[in-house]
């Protein structure tokens, strides 16, 4: 048994704000290519709420004493967009354009990226999932008279998708060619440097 100290038990994380996390979102390629009309989804954006949902099976069997075991069978992550209309963005009209569409024309491609602050102030990309989400529950008008226009979707994953962490062996270059493909938008809006975690210095 490997026995830990008080002190080593007491970790601290990185807390980082939301708007840290960028979404970006363009139509499905062949060969899964970035999108030419590839947009952020930000503007007018005021929540992004993230559901992991779990299909779950529960039997009992005779050696566990009558208690129930529960399997994780199947798990869709959905995130639901929320905010105030932004008319001529490019990540909420062609969301929007979707209302009337059904099936697989409502399917698009997708990915976040997370980043957090270094300890030298600079943006690091930690983790990037990418694959195709189909959006529902779209909302694009609507709400008191002097009020701005309500914007709502929610884009669920069709299938796992991609996901590259820092973490992981041989990710840096990845993770550099996520940020090459789709670059950091906070980098622009806070004026600072974005680069890779755990990247070799100059990197």
């Amino acid at each position: 048994m490997v026995e830990k100290t008080a002190k080593e038990l007491l970790t601290h994380g990185s807390i980082e704000e939301n708007f840290l996390t960028e979404y970006f979102v363009g139509d499905l390629t062949e060969d899964g290519a970035i999108p030419e009309n590839l947009a952020y989804i930000g503007d007018g954006i005021e929540t992004v709420d993230v559901t992991q949902e779990d299909k779950k099976s529960s039997k009992s069997y005779y050696n566990g004493g009558g208690q129930e075991t529960t399997t994780v069978t199947g798990s869709t992550r959905s995130l639901a967009f929320s905010g105030d209309r932004s008319f001529g963005d490019p990540a909420q009209d062609l969301i929007a354009a979707l209302a009337d569409q059904t099936g697989a024309s409502r399917n698009k491609w997708f990915r976040e990226n997370n980043f957090t602050i270094g300890d030298s102030g600079k943006l690091e990309l930690t983790e990037s999932r990418t694959g195709t989400v189909t959006f529902s529950d779209i909302t694009d008008k609507g709400g008191n008279a002097t009020d701005p226009g309500s914007f709502k979707a929610t884009a669920s994953y069709t299938s796992k998708p991609t996901v590259i962490k820092a973490t992981d062996e041989g990710a840096a270059e990845k993770l550099a060619t996520v940020l090459t493909e789709t670059p950091s938008i906070n980098a622009v809006i806070l004026g600072k440097e974005a680069g890779v975690k755990g990247a070799p210095a100059g990197e």
